[in-house]
């Protein structure tokens, strides 16, 4: 098996491939490609990753490369996890918003427009060439925003693609540890987007014990989040807090250190660490990164599609009927069940009706935002920020809109 990683050069590619620790002797001859822009920032990571798969003993051959094509070159699965613009671009998602009086955020609202626009060219790049080098290869996207880049994939390209986030995982594993299980003795009935999703019942080796689990979970959350899921009574993906509690989390964000700004020292303190030539396990410091549990999905989604395993997991997947309420070729996170290539979506239906209306106006957003970059349309662009529920008017939109194409002139397609 060949694994390509694009962005390779990552302080998380260190998670990442402790992740394949524990399948390199089920599918072996294994070999990682790591790819990245940044040759400095990748010989580090490589060098310290030599380190760690020498203690951990795994028979695994690891190479880097600058160039895209050598990269691609007989892969069996590409992870992307670029970020178009570093965490600078990122500081600017989250500062320029909040001038408008809201939300900065890498994902959710103005901000992830912006990081979408940025991103959707190139990754759509990429996809070109891994059709003409690797066509059978397995695309894993965990680039951000997650959602909207795997829809694009899927629409406009003709590679294999799945979008993969680490917040069902840890989901999983929150509700296994409530119920003192292991997290594979737990099943969730989960809807939604990317980052936009909700958990409405719990099944614990079959038995549904939402209602006990659920009031256990209020014990955990604050006092806005229990508001949150006492009205809707389904437990929300954290993201929710962006629209629920609007105007809290603008001011929140406001006063405290932007979390790009945290990043960039974090990641600094890490490639430092690397460079450490006596350092060959993950440090502890990377889960102040965040991703945890990041390996985990990844490598249970390879195991899957290389029939090594079957089973449910949450992924982004092309809707086909999943979800009534939403178009059959979107993009939506839910459970499928994996074999090898076989997929058998979780059939949600309808949506509920107290969470609809947010959801259908963000997956319009979405669609918009993915034909304002493939067509460099400043009009869908336009109309994507007035529809999204955190802008909702055109006016506003169209201040955040010029300022983002100011702040962004490096990296957006030229809107016309």
């Amino acid at each position: 098996m060949k694994v390509s990683v694009i962005g390779g050069g990552s302080t998380y590619t260190p998670e990442l491939i402790e992740g394949f620790f524990d399948i390199w002797d089920k599918v072996k001859p294994l070999k990682i490609t790591l790819l990245d822009i940044n040759y400095e920032r990748l010989s580090i990571v490589y060098d310290f990753l030599l380190r760690m798969i020498k203690r951990a003993g795994a028979e695994i051959e690891l190479e880097m490369s600058t160039d895209l094509e050598e990269a691609l070159k007989d892969a069996d699965f590409v992870i992307n996890q670029i970020r178009v613009g570093g965490n600078q671009a990122r500081l600017l998602d989250e500062t320029v918003p909040l001038k408008y009086g809201v939300l900065g955020q890498e994902t959710t609202g103005a901000g992830g427009f912006a990081n979408a626009l940025r991103t959707i060219p190139v990754v759509y790049g990429i996809a070109k060439k891994i059709e003409e080098v690797c066509p059978s290869a397995w695309l894993i996207n965990f680039t951000n925003p997650s959602g909207i880049i795997t829809e694009m994939l899927l629409k406009y390209t003709k590679v294999k693609s799945i979008g993969l986030c680490n917040v069902p995982i840890n989901f999983q594993k929150l509700f296994a540890d409530l119920a003192e299980v292991s997290p594979e003795d737990v099943f969730l009935d989960y809807f939604g987007l990317n980052h936009l999703s909700f958990v409405r019942k719990v099944f614990v080796k079959g038995e549904d014990r939402t209602k006990e689990l659920f009031l256990k979970v209020r014990e955990r959350i604050s006092d806005e989040e229990r508001m949150i899921l006492d009205n809707v009574n389904m437990f929300p993906n954290y993201y929710l807090g962006y629209f629920y509690l609007r105007e809290e989390r603008v001011e929140e964000v406001k006063h405290k250190p932007k979390r790009a700004e945290e990043v960039l020292k974090i990641e600094s303190d890490l490639l430092n660490l690397y460079k450490d030539s006596s350092l060959d396990k993950k440090p502890e410091e990377l889960s102040r990164r965040g991703g945890a549990l990041y390996s985990r999905a990844a490598v249970n989604l390879i195991s899957a599609l290389s029939g090594l395993k079957e089973g449910f997991q949450i992924i982004n997947v092309k809707n086909e009927g999943a979800i009534s309420d939403l178009p059959y070729d979107s993009v939506v996170e839910i459970p499928v069940y994996l074999q090898k290539d076989r997929f058998h979506r979780y059939v949600i239906g309808k949506l509920p009706i107290s969470v609809r209306g947010t959801i259908q106006s963000v997956k319009t957003y979405e669609e918009l935002t993915i034909e304002a970059a493939m067509e460099s349309s400043y009009k869908k662009a336009l109309m994507a920020l007035t529809q999204h529920p955190l802008i909702s008017s055109m006016t506003l939109a169209k201040k955040i809109l010029d300022d983002l194409i100011s702040t962004n002139k490096d990296y957006f397609p030229k809107l016309i």
